[in-house]
């Protein structure tokens, strides 16, 4: 009679069980492995099909190191409006500061949709190798960090918004559009020129000046001219669109601070029950003595709050609506 040969476990003095055991192990390692490789797989999936348009490639600065922050700015605005806060940051923190497409040094490109900021923004994670990142956007930025957070809940930690809630709003901006018209680029001679051409729609100097740091003084056909960084023709026609709200899932149940000026009327209270139910681990924040660009108003106590939610997350802020 032939007899089977002795297992390898046997002639090495290992017992059989604890063979099976080692390799029930290594068999649940190799599938984890697997499973999170196809886990990533599907997720780069999904976000390439979910792309109906065109990506852009986003200009953004870089600086710091550690866990990733995403900074998304405003409409008219662009990454030198947060370039204080992405200092203040970089001492903890990888912050990536962003153009938004029609924005500063981004490319132009057609539609303002937030699924198209999405995309591009997505792209941009995947181009960096970003599994993960905390998240903070004001006003368009914020809307826009809202959208993705319910999107890609997977992709975000911590969601910081600035002066905006999840709703439509009236438009306010059609002054500002009228004085962007007004400023004459053939004969323009300086910023201060163009604020003074604005002032008759827009009273606010400050918002004037705001506008006005947009100009860049270009060469354009062998000559220097002044043109808007942002692309005010798409701007204005993709307006009705930016100014409604996207329906979200409520699929983001991470920590989600909504940052308010005392002074600003974009977050109400009647506000705070509908950011509640799409945002279940939501927290207010709210800045005394500051409007709607609270992060300039009061730089010190914006980075106070954004620090302290990065490491404690909603604990030491107000709920959004009363337990």
């Amino acid at each position: 009679m032939i007899q089977a040969p002795l297992p390898a476990s046997h002639l090495l003095g290992i017992p059989a069980q604890e063979v099976r055991e080692q390799d029930a192990h290594f068999s649940e390692i190799v599938n984890r492995r697997l499973a999170n490789r196809m886990i990533k797989f599907r997720r780069k999936l999904r976000n390439y099909l979910a792309m109906p348009h065109s990506t852009v490639q986003l200009h953004f600065e870089e600086s710091g190191g550690g866990l990733p922050v995403l900074i998304m700015h405003g409409l008219f605005g662009s990454l030198a409006n947060w370039r204080g806060v992405a200092r203040d940051l970089a001492d903890a923190y990888r912050v990536i500061n962003i153009d938004l497409r029609n924005h500063g040094r981004s490319p132009w490109a057609e539609g303002l949709s937030y699924e198209a900021m999405a995309d591009d923004v997505l792209r941009l994670m995947d181009r960096l190798g970003l599994e993960r990142a905390r998240l903070i956007g004001h006003s368009l930025g914020g809307k826009l960090a809202m959208v993705l957070a319910d999107r890609a809940p997977e992709r975000f930690t911590h969601m910081v918004v600035v002066d905006i809630a999840p709703k439509a709003y009236p438009a306010w901006h059609q002054d500002v559009f009228s004085a962007l018209r007004a400023v004459d680029l053939a004969t323009l001679t300086s910023r201060e020129s163009a604020r003074a051409q604005m002032a008759p729609f827009v009273f606010d100097p400050d918002v004037r000046a705001f506008l006005a740091a947009n100009l860049g003084h270009e060469t354009q056909d062998n000559r220097l001219a002044w043109r808007w960084r942002f692309n005010l023709d798409t701007l204005q026609q993709a307006y009705p669109e930016t100014s409604l709200m996207p329906g979200l899932n409520g699929f983001f149940c991470g920590p989600a601070l909504f940052i308010r000026g005392a002074g600003s009327a974009y977050i109400e209270p009647e506000d705070r029950p509908v950011m509640a139910r799409n945002f279940p681990g939501g927290c207010l924040y709210t800045l005394n003595n500051t409007k709607h660009w609270p992060h300039t108003e009061d730089p010190r106590g914006f980075i106070r709050g954004v620090r302290q939610f990065f490491l404690q997350g909603c604990r030491q802020f107000a709920p959004l609506c009363d337990q």
